[in-house]
């Protein structure tokens, strides 16, 4: 195990700088946006809101390049320390003066589709399309908060009905957890743990914060419906289909 593998299974999370270059971050950026103007929606967590997509990463003429991206895969499979497959892709935009900060939660919790895997693991990439200095909503993590007590989430009615409190009223140790602000430059990735707990400030800049949130799961994942939960038309017990869920591996 590497070392900054070993430090992200310790810590929940890392920074990798520098894994997109100018020419990419340019090409990206700009399918981001367009993506978000065309095909967003308004979502919030608290009172932070954003602009979100996630129904055009499998989009392989612009998207989809950066989901499948070969530096960005191999960081993925060296910090999980096992073969991947892509499970989600997310375009999140916050435009200067509209979005406030988003509050702590984790992704687990929040992202229904995380839910009906059997995984070993499943964690996520969050890329900077644009510079994210603290004014413009970098992220916020609390180290090892993804190694807390069980339950391994909160149900989501309930922490909707709490947002910027669930996860202190469910692990009150986490209110004196230490906390780590990572700004980023345009190019860097942020990979964190879906239960890791963190949050971003809002956007006071003149800058849209625009990024692009990628979620790996276990190669060998299986679906795994949750009653009462989002349903998907896969067979249930099953590998994930490597034509809509692709092998990081394969695509290195």
């Amino acid at each position: 195990m590497s070392e900054r593998s070993t430090a992200f299974h310790k810590d929940g999370f890392t920074c990798v700088r520098r894994l997109l270059d100018s020419e990419e971050i340019v090409r990206y950026r700009e399918a981001a946006l367009t993506a978000s103007e065309r095909y967003g929606k308004q979502s919030g967590k608290g009172s932070g809101f954003l602009v979100s997509t996630t129904n055009r990463w499998q989009d392989k003429e612009n998207l989809g390049g950066l989901v499948v991206h070969p530096r960005i895969g191999s960081v993925a499979e060296e910090l999980a320390g096992m073969p991947l497959r892509i499970w989600d892709g997310q375009v999140l935009v916050k435009r200067p003066g509209e979005s406030g900060p988003t509050m702590w939660h984790d992704d687990l919790t929040f992202a229904p589709l995380s839910a009906p895997l059997d995984s070993r693991l499943t964690f996520n990439a969050w890329i900077a399309l644009v510079d994210v200095p603290t004014e413009r909503g970098c992220l916020t993590f609390m180290p090892g908060s993804h190694r807390r007590s069980a339950p391994d989430r909160v149900e989501l009615a309930e922490a909707l009905e709490a947002p910027d409190s669930y996860l202190f009223t469910h692990w009150p140790q986490l209110v004196q957890s230490p906390r780590v602000t990572v700004p980023l430059r345009a190019g860097d990735v942020t990979f964190h743990h879906n239960r890791t707990g963190h949050a971003s400030g809002g956007n006071s800049s003149d800058h849209v914060r625009v990024s692009l949130f990628v979620t790996f799961t276990d190669a060998e994942a299986t679906y795994r419906p949750l009653s009462g939960g989002v349903t998907l038309d896969l067979e249930p017990g099953l590998p994930l289909p490597d034509d809509r869920y692709p092998r990081v591996s394969a695509a290195a």
